[in-house]
Protein backbone atom coordinates (compact mmCIF):
# COMPACT_ATOMS: atom_id res chain seq x y z
CA UNK A 1 0.00 0.00 0.00
CA UNK A 2 1.03 3.13 -1.21
CA UNK A 3 -0.09 4.94 2.74
CA UNK A 4 2.25 4.71 5.73
CA UNK A 5 2.82 2.08 8.50
CA UNK A 6 -0.01 3.61 10.82
CA UNK A 7 -2.63 1.54 8.49
CA UNK A 8 -1.14 -1.54 9.69
CA UNK A 9 -3.27 -1.29 12.36
CA UNK A 10 -6.05 -3.76 13.77
CA UNK A 11 -9.06 -3.83 11.05
CA UNK A 12 -12.53 -2.99 12.48
CA UNK A 13 -15.75 -2.19 10.11
CA UNK A 14 -17.37 0.79 10.31
CA UNK A 15 -21.45 0.91 8.79
CA UNK A 16 -22.87 3.62 7.05
CA UNK A 17 -26.65 4.32 6.45
CA UNK A 18 -27.31 5.29 2.81
CA UNK A 19 -30.10 6.48 0.71
CA UNK A 20 -31.35 4.36 -2.69
CA UNK A 21 -29.28 7.45 -4.40
CA UNK A 22 -26.71 7.37 -2.50
CA UNK A 23 -26.50 4.17 -3.04
CA UNK A 24 -26.19 3.97 -6.74
CA UNK A 25 -23.31 7.03 -6.78
CA UNK A 26 -21.40 5.27 -4.16
CA UNK A 27 -21.72 2.26 -6.57
CA UNK A 28 -20.86 4.31 -10.24
CA UNK A 29 -21.01 2.58 -13.44
CA UNK A 30 -20.07 -0.73 -13.11
CA UNK A 31 -19.00 -0.07 -9.54
CA UNK A 32 -16.66 1.75 -10.59
CA UNK A 33 -16.59 4.33 -7.98
CA UNK A 34 -16.63 2.07 -4.90
CA UNK A 35 -13.60 -0.13 -6.30
CA UNK A 36 -11.55 3.65 -6.43
CA UNK A 37 -12.52 4.85 -2.86
CA UNK A 38 -11.52 1.48 -2.09
CA UNK A 39 -8.07 1.62 -3.72
CA UNK A 40 -7.36 5.47 -2.63
CA UNK A 41 -8.19 4.63 1.01
CA UNK A 42 -7.02 1.49 1.42
CA UNK A 43 -10.16 0.16 2.81
CA UNK A 44 -12.53 -2.23 1.35
CA UNK A 45 -16.17 -1.57 0.60
CA UNK A 46 -19.01 -3.78 0.60
CA UNK A 47 -22.03 -1.95 -0.51
CA UNK A 48 -25.39 -4.10 0.73
CA UNK A 49 -27.97 -2.37 -1.50
CA UNK A 50 -31.39 -4.14 0.02
CA UNK A 51 -30.46 -3.35 3.63
CA UNK A 52 -28.78 0.13 1.96
CA UNK A 53 -26.17 -0.18 4.15
CA UNK A 54 -22.47 0.16 3.85
CA UNK A 55 -19.41 -1.58 5.25
CA UNK A 56 -16.10 -0.05 5.28
CA UNK A 57 -13.34 -2.74 6.91
CA UNK A 58 -9.86 -1.56 7.24
CA UNK A 59 -7.50 0.25 9.96
CA UNK A 60 -8.44 3.67 11.77
CA UNK A 61 -6.62 5.81 9.53
CA UNK A 62 -8.15 3.76 6.36
CA UNK A 63 -12.14 3.65 7.82
CA UNK A 64 -11.43 7.43 8.43
CA UNK A 65 -10.28 8.44 5.07
CA UNK A 66 -13.10 6.23 3.22
CA UNK A 67 -15.78 7.68 5.25
CA UNK A 68 -14.47 11.23 3.59
CA UNK A 69 -14.31 10.20 0.29
CA UNK A 70 -17.57 8.97 0.33
CA UNK A 71 -19.32 11.96 1.79
CA UNK A 72 -17.77 13.75 -1.05
CA UNK A 73 -18.45 11.30 -3.22
CA UNK A 74 -22.60 11.71 -2.07
CA UNK A 75 -22.38 15.23 -1.63
CA UNK A 76 -21.10 15.66 -5.31
CA UNK A 77 -24.97 14.28 -5.68
CA UNK A 78 -26.84 17.23 -4.94
CA UNK A 79 -24.08 20.32 -5.46
CA UNK A 80 -21.01 21.73 -4.85
CA UNK A 81 -18.73 19.72 -2.53
CA UNK A 82 -17.39 21.60 0.69
CA UNK A 83 -14.52 20.20 2.36
CA UNK A 84 -12.98 21.34 5.71
CA UNK A 85 -9.64 22.03 5.37
CA UNK A 86 -8.69 20.52 8.94
CA UNK A 87 -8.10 17.10 8.01
CA UNK A 88 -5.03 15.25 10.02
CA UNK A 89 -5.01 12.34 7.07
CA UNK A 90 -2.16 14.74 4.66
CA UNK A 91 -4.29 13.15 1.78
CA UNK A 92 -5.18 16.15 -0.20
CA UNK A 93 -3.73 18.69 -2.98
CA UNK A 94 -5.30 22.01 -3.55
CA UNK A 95 -4.59 23.10 -6.89
CA UNK A 96 -6.28 26.49 -8.14
CA UNK A 97 -8.18 25.86 -12.08
CA UNK A 98 -8.42 29.07 -13.82
CA UNK A 99 -12.06 29.27 -15.04
CA UNK A 100 -11.74 29.30 -18.61
CA UNK A 101 -9.62 26.00 -18.28
CA UNK A 102 -12.36 23.88 -16.16
CA UNK A 103 -14.19 22.49 -18.60
CA UNK A 104 -11.20 21.34 -20.45
CA UNK A 105 -9.77 19.72 -17.22
CA UNK A 106 -12.70 18.06 -16.49
CA UNK A 107 -13.57 16.55 -19.96
CA UNK A 108 -16.54 15.38 -21.53
CA UNK A 109 -18.69 13.73 -19.36
CA UNK A 110 -15.65 13.93 -16.62
CA UNK A 111 -13.39 12.05 -18.55
CA UNK A 112 -10.32 13.57 -18.14
CA UNK A 113 -10.67 13.68 -14.83
CA UNK A 114 -11.44 9.84 -14.63
CA UNK A 115 -8.25 9.42 -17.04
CA UNK A 116 -6.28 10.54 -14.52
CA UNK A 117 -7.52 9.23 -11.39
CA UNK A 118 -7.19 5.65 -13.02
CA UNK A 119 -3.43 6.43 -13.84
CA UNK A 120 -2.37 8.11 -10.50
CA UNK A 121 -4.75 6.12 -7.99
CA UNK A 122 -6.76 9.27 -6.40
CA UNK A 123 -9.63 11.09 -6.19
CA UNK A 124 -10.01 14.17 -7.69
CA UNK A 125 -13.32 16.87 -7.95
CA UNK A 126 -13.84 20.61 -7.79
CA UNK A 127 -15.18 21.76 -3.88
CA UNK A 128 -15.70 24.44 -2.12
CA UNK A 129 -13.17 24.96 0.95
CA UNK A 130 -13.89 25.94 4.76
CA UNK A 131 -10.71 27.33 6.82
CA UNK A 132 -8.77 27.95 3.06
CA UNK A 133 -8.24 31.98 1.84
CA UNK A 134 -10.07 32.67 -0.93
CA UNK A 135 -7.32 33.10 -3.62
CA UNK A 136 -8.11 34.98 -6.70
CA UNK A 137 -11.73 34.48 -6.37
CA UNK A 138 -14.05 34.68 -9.45
CA UNK A 139 -10.85 33.54 -11.66
CA UNK A 140 -10.25 30.02 -10.42
CA UNK A 141 -11.92 26.70 -8.92
CA UNK A 142 -10.12 24.86 -6.25
CA UNK A 143 -9.68 21.39 -7.78
CA UNK A 144 -9.11 18.46 -4.31
CA UNK A 145 -7.00 15.70 -5.48
CA UNK A 146 -7.14 13.13 -2.61
CA UNK A 147 -4.49 10.31 -2.40
CA UNK A 148 -0.98 9.11 -1.22
CA UNK A 149 1.52 11.64 -1.64
CA UNK A 150 3.15 10.41 -5.15
CA UNK A 151 -0.14 10.03 -6.68
CA UNK A 152 -1.41 13.40 -5.82
CA UNK A 153 1.65 14.84 -7.30
CA UNK A 154 1.43 13.03 -10.32
CA UNK A 155 -2.24 13.97 -10.83
CA UNK A 156 -1.52 17.63 -10.12
CA UNK A 157 0.99 17.99 -12.54
CA UNK A 158 -1.18 16.42 -15.14
CA UNK A 159 -3.56 18.60 -14.71
CA UNK A 160 -0.83 21.58 -14.54
CA UNK A 161 -0.16 20.49 -18.15
CA UNK A 162 -3.44 20.55 -19.53
CA UNK A 163 -4.16 23.73 -17.51
CA UNK A 164 -0.85 25.19 -19.47
CA UNK A 165 -1.81 24.18 -23.07
CA UNK A 166 -5.27 26.59 -22.19
CA UNK A 167 -3.53 29.16 -20.34
CA UNK A 168 -0.35 29.17 -21.51
CA UNK A 169 2.47 30.58 -18.94
CA UNK A 170 0.15 30.27 -15.59
CA UNK A 171 2.00 27.68 -13.87
CA UNK A 172 5.51 28.22 -15.53
CA UNK A 173 6.00 31.83 -16.11
CA UNK A 174 8.18 32.35 -13.82
CA UNK A 175 10.16 29.14 -13.82
CA UNK A 176 14.18 29.77 -13.85
CA UNK A 177 16.08 26.90 -15.96
CA UNK A 178 17.20 24.86 -13.41
CA UNK A 179 15.28 24.51 -10.03
CA UNK A 180 15.17 22.02 -7.49
CA UNK A 181 12.59 22.88 -4.93
CA UNK A 182 13.76 20.57 -1.82
CA UNK A 183 17.14 18.91 -1.52
CA UNK A 184 15.74 16.82 0.96
CA UNK A 185 14.68 13.21 0.56
CA UNK A 186 11.55 14.21 -1.46
CA UNK A 187 11.06 17.03 -4.26
CA UNK A 188 10.93 18.30 -7.12
CA UNK A 189 13.28 19.47 -9.88
CA UNK A 190 12.12 21.78 -13.01
CA UNK A 191 14.45 22.21 -16.12
CA UNK A 192 13.09 24.57 -18.82
CA UNK A 193 13.49 22.82 -22.48
CA UNK A 194 13.73 24.50 -25.54
CA UNK A 195 11.27 23.86 -27.91
CA UNK A 196 13.27 21.18 -30.63
CA UNK A 197 14.20 19.54 -27.17
CA UNK A 198 10.74 19.22 -25.68
CA UNK A 199 9.20 17.49 -28.57
CA UNK A 200 12.32 14.86 -28.67
CA UNK A 201 11.98 14.61 -25.38
CA UNK A 202 7.96 14.25 -25.24
CA UNK A 203 8.15 11.09 -28.13
CA UNK A 204 5.14 9.97 -30.19
CA UNK A 205 1.60 10.33 -27.74
CA UNK A 206 3.90 11.16 -24.77
CA UNK A 207 5.63 7.36 -25.37
CA UNK A 208 9.59 8.52 -24.69
CA UNK A 209 8.20 10.93 -21.74
CA UNK A 210 6.24 8.18 -20.16
CA UNK A 211 9.93 5.80 -20.82
CA UNK A 212 11.91 7.60 -18.54
CA UNK A 213 9.57 8.40 -16.00
CA UNK A 214 8.81 4.61 -15.67
CA UNK A 215 12.66 3.26 -16.14
CA UNK A 216 13.67 6.12 -13.78
CA UNK A 217 10.88 5.41 -11.02
CA UNK A 218 10.61 8.95 -10.87
CA UNK A 219 7.32 11.45 -11.82
CA UNK A 220 7.97 13.06 -14.97
CA UNK A 221 5.76 15.45 -16.49
CA UNK A 222 6.18 18.58 -19.30
CA UNK A 223 3.91 21.87 -17.92
CA UNK A 224 4.53 23.99 -20.93
CA UNK A 225 8.31 24.13 -21.63
CA UNK A 226 9.31 22.89 -18.16
CA UNK A 227 10.05 19.74 -17.26
CA UNK A 228 9.02 18.81 -13.55
CA UNK A 229 10.77 15.67 -12.01
CA UNK A 230 9.44 14.76 -8.71
CA UNK A 231 10.69 11.84 -6.41
CA UNK A 232 13.23 11.26 -4.07
CA UNK A 233 17.00 12.54 -4.78
CA UNK A 234 17.96 9.31 -6.13
CA UNK A 235 14.90 9.06 -8.37
CA UNK A 236 15.58 12.76 -9.49
CA UNK A 237 18.76 12.44 -10.53
CA UNK A 238 18.57 9.55 -12.41
CA UNK A 239 15.44 10.57 -14.39
CA UNK A 240 17.54 13.83 -14.98
CA UNK A 241 20.36 11.91 -16.26
CA UNK A 242 18.45 9.81 -18.65
CA UNK A 243 17.14 12.90 -19.96
CA UNK A 244 20.21 14.67 -20.75
CA UNK A 245 21.71 11.30 -22.81
CA UNK A 246 18.29 11.11 -24.23
CA UNK A 247 18.93 14.84 -25.75
CA UNK A 248 22.49 14.27 -26.85
CA UNK A 249 21.74 11.27 -28.68
CA UNK A 250 20.49 14.04 -31.03
CA UNK A 251 23.83 14.74 -32.02
CA UNK A 252 26.03 11.82 -31.74
CA UNK A 253 26.91 9.11 -30.14
CA UNK A 254 26.46 9.30 -26.12
CA UNK A 255 29.37 7.54 -23.73
CA UNK A 256 28.97 6.89 -20.10
CA UNK A 257 31.42 7.72 -18.16
CA UNK A 258 30.26 5.66 -14.31
CA UNK A 259 28.96 3.16 -16.47
CA UNK A 260 30.73 0.81 -13.89
CA UNK A 261 30.06 2.60 -10.65
CA UNK A 262 26.41 2.25 -11.74
CA UNK A 263 23.35 -0.09 -10.40
CA UNK A 264 20.85 0.40 -12.88
CA UNK A 265 22.58 -0.65 -16.19
CA UNK A 266 22.81 -4.06 -17.69
CA UNK A 267 25.36 -3.88 -20.29
CA UNK A 268 24.74 -6.46 -23.38
CA UNK A 269 27.24 -6.81 -26.37
CA UNK A 270 25.77 -7.12 -29.37
CA UNK A 271 27.59 -8.46 -32.12
CA UNK A 272 28.50 -5.52 -35.02
CA UNK A 273 26.78 -6.59 -38.03
CA UNK A 274 23.57 -7.46 -35.48
CA UNK A 275 23.03 -3.98 -34.22
CA UNK A 276 21.27 -2.78 -36.80
CA UNK A 277 18.69 -5.63 -36.89
CA UNK A 278 18.83 -5.35 -32.82
CA UNK A 279 17.97 -1.45 -33.06
CA UNK A 280 15.45 -1.72 -36.16
CA UNK A 281 14.58 0.55 -38.94
CA UNK A 282 15.12 4.17 -37.56
CA UNK A 283 15.44 2.10 -33.93
CA UNK A 284 11.59 0.81 -33.60
CA UNK A 285 12.83 -2.65 -32.77
CA UNK A 286 14.81 -1.19 -29.71
CA UNK A 287 11.29 1.21 -29.17
CA UNK A 288 9.58 -1.66 -28.48
CA UNK A 289 12.19 -3.62 -26.05
CA UNK A 290 11.58 -0.21 -24.24
CA UNK A 291 7.94 -0.55 -24.06
CA UNK A 292 7.64 -3.99 -22.98
CA UNK A 293 10.01 -3.76 -20.30
CA UNK A 294 10.22 -0.47 -19.15
CA UNK A 295 13.78 0.46 -19.65
CA UNK A 296 15.43 3.25 -21.34
CA UNK A 297 17.95 1.67 -23.86
CA UNK A 298 20.97 2.71 -26.68
CA UNK A 299 24.20 1.46 -28.41
CA UNK A 300 26.77 3.30 -26.19
CA UNK A 301 29.62 3.17 -29.34
CA UNK A 302 32.48 0.82 -30.93
CA UNK A 303 34.38 -1.29 -28.78
CA UNK A 304 36.08 -3.70 -30.95
CA UNK A 305 34.43 -6.59 -32.48
CA UNK A 306 30.73 -5.91 -30.62
CA UNK A 307 28.59 -2.74 -29.48
CA UNK A 308 27.78 -2.35 -26.19
CA UNK A 309 24.15 -1.86 -25.99
CA UNK A 310 23.56 -0.53 -22.45
CA UNK A 311 19.49 -1.25 -20.80
CA UNK A 312 18.80 1.54 -17.87
CA UNK A 313 16.08 1.25 -15.04
CA UNK A 314 15.49 1.04 -11.65
CA UNK A 315 13.97 -1.94 -11.30
CA UNK A 316 16.15 -5.38 -12.32
CA UNK A 317 13.34 -7.73 -13.14
CA UNK A 318 12.58 -4.55 -15.88
CA UNK A 319 16.47 -5.06 -17.33
CA UNK A 320 16.54 -8.81 -17.04
CA UNK A 321 13.38 -8.45 -19.50
CA UNK A 322 14.72 -6.22 -21.83
CA UNK A 323 18.25 -8.51 -21.47
CA UNK A 324 16.31 -11.64 -22.76
CA UNK A 325 14.28 -9.17 -25.47
CA UNK A 326 17.37 -8.10 -27.38
CA UNK A 327 19.20 -11.66 -26.92
CA UNK A 328 16.14 -13.24 -29.14
CA UNK A 329 16.98 -10.47 -31.51
CA UNK A 330 20.75 -11.62 -31.90
CA UNK A 331 20.15 -14.82 -32.01
CA UNK A 332 17.37 -14.53 -34.69
CA UNK A 333 20.05 -12.51 -36.95
CA UNK A 334 22.76 -15.10 -36.39
CA UNK A 335 20.19 -17.94 -37.14
CA UNK A 336 18.80 -15.31 -40.68
CA UNK A 337 22.46 -15.14 -41.44
CA UNK A 338 23.45 -18.84 -40.95
CA UNK A 339 20.52 -19.67 -43.11
CA UNK A 340 21.76 -17.27 -46.17
CA UNK A 341 25.43 -18.84 -46.11
CA UNK A 342 24.03 -22.32 -46.22
CA UNK A 343 21.96 -21.11 -49.15
CA UNK A 344 24.35 -18.50 -50.64
CA UNK A 345 27.21 -21.70 -50.42
CA UNK A 346 24.73 -24.42 -52.02
CA UNK A 347 23.90 -22.00 -55.22
CA UNK A 348 27.86 -21.04 -55.62
CA UNK A 349 27.94 -24.90 -55.87
CA UNK A 350 26.02 -24.99 -58.12
CA UNK A 351 28.15 -22.34 -60.27
CA UNK A 352 26.33 -19.67 -59.50
CA UNK A 353 27.06 -16.39 -58.80
CA UNK A 354 23.92 -14.51 -59.13
CA UNK A 355 23.09 -15.00 -55.72
CA UNK A 356 26.04 -12.57 -54.63
CA UNK A 357 23.19 -9.64 -54.24
CA UNK A 358 21.80 -11.68 -51.12
CA UNK A 359 25.30 -11.49 -48.87
CA UNK A 360 24.08 -7.19 -49.05
CA UNK A 361 22.78 -6.75 -45.60
CA UNK A 362 19.35 -6.31 -44.85
CA UNK A 363 18.40 -2.40 -45.24
CA UNK A 364 17.37 -2.35 -41.10
CA UNK A 365 20.74 -3.87 -40.53
CA UNK A 366 22.30 -0.47 -41.82
CA UNK A 367 24.52 0.78 -38.78
CA UNK A 368 23.44 4.03 -39.07
CA UNK A 369 20.04 3.10 -37.37
CA UNK A 370 21.81 1.95 -34.19
CA UNK A 371 20.74 5.27 -32.01
CA UNK A 372 17.87 6.91 -33.59
CA UNK A 373 14.35 6.04 -33.06
CA UNK A 374 12.63 9.26 -32.12
CA UNK A 375 11.91 10.84 -35.25
CA UNK A 376 8.23 10.82 -34.64
CA UNK A 377 7.54 12.75 -32.18
CA UNK A 378 3.88 14.69 -31.61
CA UNK A 379 1.79 15.78 -28.59
CA UNK A 380 0.25 14.36 -26.32
CA UNK A 381 0.96 14.63 -22.26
Amino acid sequence: TPWSSQDTMPQEVDVLKISNDDAAFILGKSGRTKEKIARVSGAELDLFEQSLTLEIRGSEAERRRAKKYVECVMAQRVGPVTIDDDSEDDDLTVIQVPTEAVGFVTGSQGNFLRQVEEEWGTLMFFADFRGRGSGREGQTEKLAIFGPRRGRRGAQLKVMAAVETKVPNYFTGDSKPDEDDDQDEWGTKTLVLKPDELSYALGKDGTTRRKLARASGCIMEYVGQVAFICGTMEERVRARTYLKWLLKQRHGSVYVDDLKDRDDVTVVPVPRDAIGYVTGNRGQSLRMVEEESGTFCFVEGGRGESEQLLIFGSVRADREVAERLINNLVNEKMREDNDRRRYDDRDYGRGGDRYDDRRRDDSRDRYGDRGGGYADRGGGY
